[in-house]
């Protein structure tokens, strides 16, 4: 049986609806208890016994895991551009996405609710290792989650493209711990040019609000 190949098109699809294969299923438990780790042990009140134990622990973990190779991504990306990726390639360059890869154990896991044409929307909850003022999300980490945001408006209207550039407007604080909802949609095109905006809404509040452009790449523009 011929193995299924996938264009960049089809990217998005055959992510969403392939099983997902054996080997990423572990990769996500590991991503997944490592974000739990990460969320439990920071600012955690406990002895310095208990500190102790647990670097001693962690540090024997680093010891197994050793310095593994990593796959090159390119040559899955660029199997991608000839219609010759397969799914195990689709997984290694979307679950490791640093917003939403189930497989990147920085990830905050955006949970997406809409992708099309018409924009993208998702929820997701960011604890306490992305904290920047008390009980607020840092400013930073609203940026890089609206860059991949915006992103993710082009790749779901079939558009391709880098970040040019982004402005962001901090309306109001957002909250760590609860949840939280990010917005994008692509706004016009000139030439390479293609103009997206994106904003961060707290329920009923909206708290953050950008506006950028992406670039097509030139042998497409």
């Amino acid at each position: 049986m011929t193995e299924k190949t996938f264009g960049p098109f089809e990217l998005q699809k055959a992510y969403s609806t392939e099983p997902v294969p054996d080997d990423f299923v572990l990769r996500r438990r590991i991503s997944t208890a490592m974000r739990t780790l990460s969320e439990r042990v920071i600012r955690a009140e406990v002895d310095q016994a208990t500190l102790q134990h647990w670097a001693e622990q962690l540090e024997a973990v680093v010891t197994t895991v050793g310095e593994p190779e990593r796959r090159d991504s390119k040559q899955a990306n660029r199997k991608l551009f000839t219609g010759a990726a397969t799914i195990e390639d689709l997984y290694h360059m979307m679950d490791f996405d640093p917003i939403s890869g189930g497989a990147n154990q920085i990830a905050p896991q955006v949970t997406w609710v809409q992708e099309g044409q018409e924009g993208v929307e998702g929820t997701l909850r960011l604890g306490q290792q992305y904290q920047g003022p008390p009980g607020r999300v840092h400013g930073g980490v609203i940026a890089w989650i609206l860059d991949a945001v915006l992103s993710r408006a082009l790749h779901a209207a079939f558009r391709l493209g880098v970040t040019g550039t982004l402005n962001i407007r901090y309306l109001a604080g957002t909250p760590i711990e609860d949840t939280i909802t990010c917005r994008a949609r692509i706004t016009g095109q000139e030439g390479r040019k293609i103009f997206i905006e994106g904003s961060i809404w707290h329920g009923d509040q909206q708290t953050v609000h950008a506006e950028g452009v992406w670039l097509t790449p030139k042998s497409l523009g």
